[in-house]
């Protein structure tokens, strides 16, 4: 059983392998220890043949000794054979080109130009619109505006989202049952953001402005003038630092701004003695927000199948024998095409009648099929496009909605600062507290120090990375004093 390649597998799959469908427990001797199972695995990295996806799995493998208990020294074993696989299954030249391009032009009129074609992406800036709008209010808000860090409704643009993943991408791709999701989505999405967060730092230096100085003018002047804010302090790395010492550095800066706000958000002040005294560790999901019912989110098992019902291309509804015409969803069905139950095949009946039992769908006078209450279908879609809703960013007609969903008990209200997707984002890029994939890079910089092979290049990749974070918590922390702003002001009327 120790040399044999096929029980390595099998552990992978019933220990670590998300599976799309429900599969049988699988059963071991009660003999074979966690030593043994230790030597499974590593007779299977070194076997001749290993699959490339368990061995990825083996390199992410969060130890349990009731699971797999792996030992660092074959987590190294495997991922070098990983990298050595990789280079055998992909040369350079192979694979599918997908192209992100960012750049600033002098002569461009237009603020901003972008090209989809295909699988590749092309934005240019306007240098002249920088240059003439150099009021660090308008620097920050062109992370909102000009480069869509989040949408509307302050939502971050580069979480991913299971939905723009394809089915086949989501069966094909092996992936740890403890791995944050990512699809080639997300990571088109990942190089445009980092791509313009990168030119656009290179563009402000031009100008004489550095990032980390609009930064500290958010927390030190912004703030106190904006909302009579004050006592916030952060200290961003200097010009001087060298780009290992800003990644080094920034991450201290970041998590005592956010503990800052913390502590504004349960006492009102920012009191640095009752701070100092505080020693709570920094989690995420645990940062509050300012405002009550902050977050709307899908709950429970009739919104998962109402929102599949509707918004899935795989609910079989989005087809039309009658009219011979095919949509992507039966939602964009019902918008398009007026139909009678007896218009649609007697097998999707079922989950027709269905919606209309609970009250998402209704026959007219004329027996034709429609919303019972579009606003509420139209949040749904929000939620099953978002995984969240940012309540008081939502037009009035959505928050009605989202009300009346909660008293079906099919939506519920949390609080943050961060919404979940968000959380579980951050928590991906900078540790390893939740996914097993995750970046880890604070952890990277403040519990060991990189190697000094590693060149400049990694370190300025890093600070980008850490940099963005930071735009997303200015971004964030700005929107929940907006929406508190708001929401006073309105009951002083």
């Amino acid at each position: 059983m120790l040399s044999d390649h096929s029980v390595a597998e099998l552990l992978l799959d019933e220990y670590e392998m998300q599976h799309t469908t429900d599969k049988e427990k699988l059963n071991f001797p009660k003999e074979l220890t966690f030593l043994d199972k230790e030597r499974i695995i590593i007779n299977y990295i070194n076997s001749g043949s290993p699959n490339l996806n368990y061995l990825r799995l083996i390199v992410n493998v969060q130890s349990n000794k009731d699971k797999l208990l792996l030992s660092p020294r074959t987590i190294l074993t495997a991922k070098k054979r990983v990298e050595k696989e990789e280079e055998r299954l992909f040369p350079e030249d192979s694979g599918m080109l997908v192209e992100t391009t960012v750049g600033f032009s002098k002569n461009q009129e237009e603020v901003v130009i972008s090209n989809i074609d295909g699988l590749s992406i092309k934005t240019m800036y306007s240098t002249k619109w920088f240059e003439n709008n150099t009021d660090y209010g308008t620097l920050l808000n062109n992370f909102i505006y000009l480069f869509e860090f989040v949408d509307y409704q302050m939502r971050c643009n580069f979480v991913n989202k299971s939905n723009q993943m394809g089915v086949m991408e989501k069966i094909l791709d092996s992936r740890s049952r403890n791995a944050y999701l990512t699809g080639m989505v997300f990571n088109q999405k990942d190089s445009l953001s980092l791509l313009q967060i990168n030119g656009y730092y290179n563009e402000l230096s031009s100008l004489g402005v550095r990032i980390e100085l609009v930064i500290e003018w958010f927390f030190k002047e912004y703030l106190p003038n904006e909302f009579l804010v004050s006592n916030f302090d952060i200290n961003m790395p200097s010009t001087h630092s060298t780009l290992l010492e800003k990644c080094t550095n920034i991450m201290p800066a970041v998590e005592s701004v956010l503990k800052q706000f913390i502590l504004y958000v349960e006492e009102g002040i920012v009191d640095f003695d009752l701070l100092e005294i505080r020693s709570e560790h920094l989690i995420y999901s645990n940062i509050p927000s300012l405002v009550n019912k902050k977050y709307a989110y899908g709950k429970g098992e009739e919104f998962d199948y109402a929102s599949f019902l509707f918004f899935s291309d795989q609910s079989g509804l989005g087809y039309s024998k009658k009219n011979q015409s095919s949509y992507n969803n039966y939602f964009e069905l019902l918008c398009n095409q007026p139909l009678k139950l007896a218009d649609y095949p007697e097998y999707s009946h079922n989950k027709i009648e269905w919606l209309i039992e609970k009250n998402y769908l209704k026959n007219d006078e004329e027996g034709f099929i429609v919303f019972e209450d579009e606003s509420v279908v139209l949040v749904m879609k929000d939620l099953f496009a978002n995984e969240v809703v940012n309540f008081w960013r939502a037009p009035l007609i959505m928050r009605n909605a989202l009300d009346k969903l909660e008293t079906k008990n099919v939506v519920v209200f949390e609080s943050s600062l961060l919404s979940k997707p968000e959380q579980e984002y951050i928590n991906y890029t900078l540790n390893k507290s939740q996914f097993n994939n995750g970046l880890d890079l604070r952890n990277r910089y403040s519990h060991t120090q990189p190697k000094s092979t590693e060149n400049d290049k990694t370190h300025e990749y890093n600070y980008m990375i850490f940099l963005r974070l930071l735009i997303l918590f200015v971004i964030k922390i700005n929107d929940d004093f907006c929406i508190e702003d708001m929401l006073s002001r309105r009951e002083a009327k």
